[in-house]
C-alpha cells in the first residue's frame, strides 16, 4: 500500500494497482450505465478508489502507519476486491503480506497487527454483489525486503562475495537494503530510508508548471506530466523538457545518500538492483554508484517486484 500507488498480487497472481486514494460517494445509479466499482465497507459510507476517485472529498492516507489507519481500510477494500478473492459468496480467510519503509517497520508492524489481524469485513458492491473476508494473519517485511525476496526466487540475485544492495524508489521514501550475497542475509547496519522520493518531482514539476502558466495542476495529471506532456486548461504542460532536470536533482539527492551511508564499503557492491516505480524514472542514472553492478529486471516486475515478495512471505508463513 503505497503512498502514489497500492499494488496487488491476487489470486492466481494476478497482478493489479491502483492511485492510492478514495473518495466517499453517494451514487444513486442514476442509470448512466458507468461500470466504475463502488464499494461500502460493513455496510458504511460507499465510496470510490482509485483513479474513479475524484473531487472536493478525496482521501489520500499520508500517515506512516498505513495499515493501521482506519483511514486506509477504503484502500484495502479496493486491494482486496480487485484481487479476485472471496467470489464464492463464503467467508474467506486471508493471510496478508505487505511491506513498510525500514524507518517505522517496527511501531508499524505492531500497529497494524493489533488493528487487522482476526478482522472481519464483509464488502458489498453497488451492483449488490457481497464478499466476506477475515484477515486470519498479516506478514509484514520492511520495504525493500519483498523485492530481494523475489530476486532471489528468480536467480537475479546470486551467491557470490559482496553485497547486493535494493534501492527501492517510492513515492515518499526510497528505502535501501543490503544483503551480503554470500550467505543471503540482510546487513541491518546498511539498510536505511531516504526521505525522497517521486512524491518530490510531481511537487517539482507541479511548481514549475504553476511558474510557467500561472495555474496549479493536480497531483495526478503532474504525475502524468513527468513522462509525457499533457493539455490541462487548453495548453500543453510538462513532458520530459519539464521533468528532466527535476529528475537529475532526486537522482543526484539519492545517489549522495547511498554515498554517505554506503562510504568504504562502495567496493564490495556487485548487485545493484533499483525496483519500484521510480526505478524506471532514475533507476539508470544510478549505475553511478557502481559501475557495471546493476541488474535490471524485467520492466512488468519493476513496480510489482515488492508485493511479489510479500505474497510469497505471506505463503511461506501458513
Amino acid at each position: 500500500m503505497g503512498y502514489g500507488d497500492t499494488k496487488v498480487i491476487g489470486v492466481d497472481g494476478k497482478r493489479d494497482k491502483f492511485p492510492s486514494r478514495w473518495a466517499p460517494t453517494e451514487s444513486k445509479g442514476w442509470g448512466f450505465g458507468g461500470t466504475t466499482t463502488v464499494l461500502s465497507i460493513d455496510g458504511g459510507e460507499p465510496f470510490f478508489f482509485g483513479e474513479d476517485a475524484t473531487g472536493s472529498n478525496v482521501r489520500e492516507p499520508q500517515g506512516d502507519g498505513r495499515l493501521s489507519d482506519p483511514d486506509s481500510l477504503p484502500l484495502l477494500a479496493g486491494a482486496l476486491w480487485l484481487s479476485g478473492a472471496g467470489t464464492d459468496g463464503n467467508l474467506t480467510e486471508l493471510t496478508i503480506g505487505s511491506g513498510t519503509p525500514l524507518g517505522t517497520f517496527e511501531r508499524e508492524l505492531a500497529d497494524a497487527k493489533a488493528f487487522l489481524e482476526g478482522k472481519e469485513i464483509t464488502l458489498k458492491a453497488a451492483s449488490g454483489e457481497e464478499r466476506k473476508f477475515k484477515i486470519s494473519k498479516l506478514v509484514m517485511r520492511p520495504q525493500g525486503v519483498g523485492a530481494a525476496l523475489f530476486l532471489l526466487d528468480q536467480g537475479l540475485i546470486k551467491t557470490q562475495y559482496g553485497y547486493g544492495v535494493v534501492v527501492d524508489i517510492g513515492s515518499r521514501t526510497t528505502d535501501v537494503l543490503t544483503v551480503n550475497l554470500k550467505n543471503m542475509e540482510p546487513i541491518v547496519g546498511m539498510s536505511f530510508s531516504i526521505q525522497a522520493g517521486v512524491g518530490d518531482v510531481v511537487s517539482g514539476i507541479s511548481k514549475a508548471i504553476a511558474k510557467e502558466t500561472g495555474f496549479i495542476v493536480p497531483t495526478d495529471i503532474a504525475r502524468e506530466a513527468i513522462s509525457q506532456t499533457v493539455v490541462f486548461k487548453q495548453r500543453e504542460v510538462g513532458g520530459p523538457a519539464v521533468s528532466e532536470p527535476i529528475l537529475n536533482n532526486l537522482a543526484s539527492k539519492i545517489l549522495d545518500k547511498l554515498r554517505e551511508n554506503l562510504r568504504e564499503e562502495l567496493d564490495r557492491i556487485t548487485a545493484l538492483i533499483p525496483v519500484g516505480g521510480g526505478s524506471s524514472l532514475i533507476g539508470d542514472k544510478l549505475e553511478a554508484l557502481a559501475p557495471g553492478a546493476m541488474i535490471k529486471i524485467p520492466s512488468e516486475d519493476i513496480q510489482f517486484a515488492n508485493a511479489l515478495g510479500y505474497r510469497d512471505a505471506a505463503g511461506r508463513s501458513k
